[in-house]
């Protein structure tokens, strides 16, 4: 156990080890209900707003379907990420060079975000459908136009953004849209209507 937790703080494994705790935080904090179903999603905003060249192209909207974060909440893409990213660096570390510090470790590193974030993509797509299913329920049983919904992403604009809505429960997280004005995230928009066909709810921001 000593062995374990000198290894866990070690300098080439304590990357892993702050986000692993920060996610077992979020848990027992969701779990007690002690901040009223918390969500990180908007804390973990890894910019994935980057505007496309040519032809319309939306890197944001690739990035986040390629790793199924248009579908999956990123609470639970982040707890098997941040799982398995530990559980690899502590094996590689210890495996490969024995926790030594240097140029090795920072390869493992980077290896590591690559295989953990794939590992994560390949182990949630079964849920896709799942999380599929409910947000159309949502939307068929639930008409959200009017409704207020608070930007996550680092910024909403005509080609990218993410909201969060709470209704009677937990936060839901949405694929939102502007008709051409950019709100940063935080910022208070109402929603003017739905597209089906894409599930992007165009948002305009809430005139107080």
């Amino acid at each position: 156990m000593k062995e374990l937790f000198e290894a866990s703080f070690n300098v080439v494994n304590l990357p892993a080890t702050l986000l692993l705790i920060m996610i077992l935080l979020h848990w027992i904090i969701v779990i007690i209900g002690a901040m009223d179903m918390i969500s990180i999603d908007s804390e973990l905003d890894f910019e994935l707003d980057m505007d496309g060249e040519g032809g319309g192209f939306d890197k944001g909207d690739f990035i986040l379907e390629y790793f199924n974060a248009k579908y999956i909440p990123i609470s639970i893409l982040m707890s098997i990420f941040a799982l398995s990213f530990w559980a690899i660096s502590m094996y590689a570390n210890w495996y490969i060079h024995q926790n030594e510090n240097g140029w090795m470790g920072l390869a493992i590193f980077a290896g590591n975000l690559i295989v953990s974030a794939h590992i994560t993509k390949f182990a949630t797509q079964p849920l896709i459908p799942i999380f599929k299913s409910m947000r159309e329920q949502m939307s068929d049983n639930m008409n959200l136009v009017g409704k207020t919904v608070i930007v996550t992403s680092s910024k909403a604009d005509a080609k990218f953004g993410q909201g969060q809505i709470r209704l009677d429960g937990p936060e839901i997280t949405l694929n939102v849209r502007t008709a051409g004005e950019e709100l940063p995230r935080g910022t208070e928009a109402v929603i003017l209507q739905h597209e089906p066909a894409t599930d992007i709810y165009l948002i305009t921001q809430l005139e107080i």
